[in-house]
């Protein structure tokens, strides 16, 4: 009786007042209505398929922009906050079981998304993933992981917490009504255009050095403190491109870029580097090619949101560069 309770959307909502479980619910229904309607499966294409799997660092590209700028393109993102391979690889399986064929897969790749001790239960463990695909790659997830994602299925309560105290604030929260217009709105956003999404800043880019500083630190700390090899997401991510070379799908595999405090915050890593080699070497063996921004002299967008982030106006830049790294590796006599 009281786990109904935690079912019932507003009750969600005064337990839970971000947009995380928000973004999840737009992108999963939104993979839903891109599997059924099956673009290029029940009618001929009339225009190439690019399917985009990222993080919030690929998730906020503009859609009117996209299809002014890229007309021989029908581009679907797919990309949500703090993902992993293994989110990936949910997504490619529905799309391509669904004998979707995209011409052009985009995926991102990070350092953090191979951290055993990332987030990844309460991100996309919590609000991702079914039970047929959980239990298909049982080997992958393994014992503890499979469980977890049991106890938060069957029981609401173990993703929205009853703490009462919590509740009663949102509730009496003088914004609480803006923030399920936002909800809404975010929603709505997402699977209207494409899956991308609506960004919470617009926007903004941050001209204050010191708190793009802060900002990197903040994030660096948050990321690696207690980073470990997650063997669980190589494995994902050997899966996934196992398959679309199978498949024989065109893929370019995205490394994106930070604001330069971060960035030289990463170079001193040594965990990053050994990352790097590792999936250099993982990339290589499947023959796709590695776009790394940092490396990328097509790349020139230097505005961002956060230390993290980079300003939605970078995102123009962003899908220039991985067009033209596609006509290099692809279709070099367009070039």
């Amino acid at each position: 009786m009281v786990d109904s309770i935690f079912r019932i959307p507003y009750i969600q909502t005064i337990t839970k007042i971000d947009l995380t479980a928000v973004n999840y619910k737009a992108k999963s229904d939104f993979l839903k209505k891109l599997v059924t309607e099956k673009p290029g499966v029940y009618s001929p294409k009339s225009k190439k398929i690019m399917l985009i799997l990222g993080s919030s660092r690929l998730l906020y590209f503009d859609h009117d922009e996209l299809v002014s700028f890229y007309p021989d393109w029908e581009i679907y993102n797919l990309s949500s906050a703090v993902t992993t391979p293994a989110y990936y690889d949910y997504q490619l399986t529905k799309v391509l079981d669904a004998g979707i064929k995209p011409d052009l897969v985009i995926m991102e790749t990070d350092p953090n998304q191979f951290n055993q001790n990332s987030v990844f239960k309460s991100s996309n463990l919590t609000y991702s993933f079914d039970l047929p695909y959980v239990l298909s790659n049982i080997s992958l997830f393994g014992k503890d992981h499979v469980s977890f994602y049991l106890g938060r299925k069957l029981f609401a309560v173990g993703t929205y917490k009853p703490y009462i105290d919590q509740m009663w604030r949102n509730y009496k929260n003088p914004f609480l009504e803006n923030a399920f217009v936002m909800h809404k709105d975010t929603y709505d956003y997402i699977l209207s255009h494409n899956g991308n999404g609506l960004s919470p800043v617009d926007n903004y880019m941050e001209k204050d050095s010191n708190s793009l500083q802060m900002t990197s630190h903040r994030t660096l700390d948050w990321l690696f403190a207690s980073y470990v090899r997650s063997p669980m997401q190589f494995g994902f991510y050997e899966k996934i491109l196992n398959r679309l070379q199978s498949e024989k799908i065109k893929t370019i595999i995205v490394w994106p870029l930070s604001s330069p405090d971060f960035e030289a915050l990463m170079e001193k890593e040594t965990l990053v580097k050994t990352w790097e080699k590792e999936i250099d070497d993982l990339t290589n063996n499947y023959g796709f090619p590695l776009l790394k921004l940092k490396n990328d002299p097509s790349y020139t967008c230097n505005a961002f949101a956060d230390g993290g982030h980079v300003a939605k106006d970078c995102y123009r830049s962003l899908m220039r560069s991985i067009l033209l790294e596609y006509f290099r590796k692809y279709e070099p006599n367009r070039l």
